[in-house]
C-alpha cells in the first residue's frame, strides 16, 4: 500500500506568497493604466511665478465680442406660494389665488382618514373616535383654517 504524498508547509507558503506578489503586480499595472498609478508623482501644483505668468497671459489675450442678450419676454406671474394648515386630524397644503382658496393636498394624521367628499374649501378627516372638519378662507392673501371637532 502506498502512502499519500505530503506537501511541505514551506512549499505551500512559498506558493501563497508568489500568488500574492502576482496579484499585487496585476493590480498595480491596472491602476497605472487608468491614471498615474498609486506610486506615481501625479500633477505638481503651479508656483506663484507660474500663476502670475498664466494670469498675465489671460489678461492680455483678446476677448471675443459679446453678443447682445436676447430680448426678455415678460414672465407670467408665479402662482401664490402654498401654506400649510395643521389640524389634529391632518395637514392641508393650500394657497390663495385671487381671494379663492385652492387646496393643493391634504394628508391625514395617524389614525385618521381623509373624507373624499370635498366641498369647496372644506376638508374632513375622520377616525373611529372623532371627525375633524377644517374650513379654509383667505385672510391677507394666505389660507387660514377654522377647525371643528366632532366626537362620534
Amino acid at each position: 500500500m502506498s502512502t499519500p504524498r505530503r506537501t511541505h508547509p514551506a512549499l505551500v507558503a512559498l506558493a501563497w506568497a508568489a500568488a500574492v506578489v502576482v496579484a499585487t503586480l496585476v493590480g498595480m499595472s491596472a491602476v497605472g493604466a487608468i491614471g498615474t498609478g498609486i506610486l506615481g508623482g501625479g500633477q505638481q501644483p503651479l508656483t506663484p511665478a507660474e500663476v502670475d505668468q498664466a494670469l498675465a497671459a489671460a489678461r492680455s489675450a483678446p476677448t471675443p465680442p459679446v453678443a447682445a442678450p436676447p430680448p426678455v419676454s415678460p414672465t407670467p406671474p408665479s402662482p401664490a406660494a402654498a401654506d400649510v394648515v395643521a389640524s389634529p386630524g391632518g395637514t392641508i397644503v393650500a394657497r390663495c389665488t385671487g381671494g379663492v382658496v385652492e387646496i393643493v393636498s391634504a394628508s391625514p394624521a395617524q389614525g385618521f382618514r381623509l373624507d373624499d367628499e370635498r366641498e369647496g374649501a372644506r376638508v374632513k378627516f375622520e377616525s373611529e373616535e372623532e371627525t375633524v372638519e377644517v374650513r379654509l378662507r383667505c385672510e391677507s392673501g394666505r389660507p387660514v383654517g377654522a377647525v371643528r371637532l366632532d366626537d362620534d
